[in-house]
């Protein structure tokens, strides 16, 4: 019962270094103003999971298939969705409206709620990477990166 515990905190580690590692990538952009959109896209779906898995092929070795893929899948669709219905709330659209919030997140955002002071100004800028190459990309990175992870763990424990 120990081992299970230490697993799924070593697990909430690796989650926690992905999210701090793309909230830091994500800040340093907007600080400084830098809206290139698809650098910055790239660059949030690339650098938080290699963080990720470096630090789970250094201190999670000899873990399940599951293990691996629930350490890349889960912070990656939990970010997809809370941006997607982040985006739905503040363009006041139904989320059941996919194409719709996706279409008004990739046109930087006309129509926002009103009501809603602060980030007005930056909204729409602030989510201009996310697009459905984004979705998709950084699905099939998670995946790549839970098959490499999965192959290295074969390699170091023969």
């Amino acid at each position: 019962m120990k081992k299970r515990f230490i697993v799924f905190l070593r697990l909430c580690l690796g989650w926690l270094i992905i999210l701090f590692t793309y909230l830091l990538t994500y800040s340093v952009a907007f600080l400084i103003g830098w809206n290139v959109k698809h650098v910055l896209g790239i660059l949030l779906i690339i650098f938080p999971y290699t963080v990720g898995a470096l630090y789970y092929s250094a201190f999670c070795k000899g873990n399940s298939k599951t293990f691996y893929a629930l350490s890349f899948l889960v912070p990656c669709i939990a970010e997809k969705i809370s941006i997607y219905l982040t985006s739905a709330f503040i363009y006041d659209i139904n989320p059941l409206y996919i194409g719709s919030v996706m279409q008004r997140i990739v046109d930087e955002g006309s129509k926002i709620r009103s009501g809603i002071d602060g980030i007005l100004g930056y909204f729409p800028n602030a989510v201009s990477f996310f697009s459905w190459g984004y979705v998709l990309e950084g699905l099939l990175l998670s995946i790549i990166l839970t098959i490499f992870l999965i192959k290295y763990q074969r390699i170091v424990t023969d």
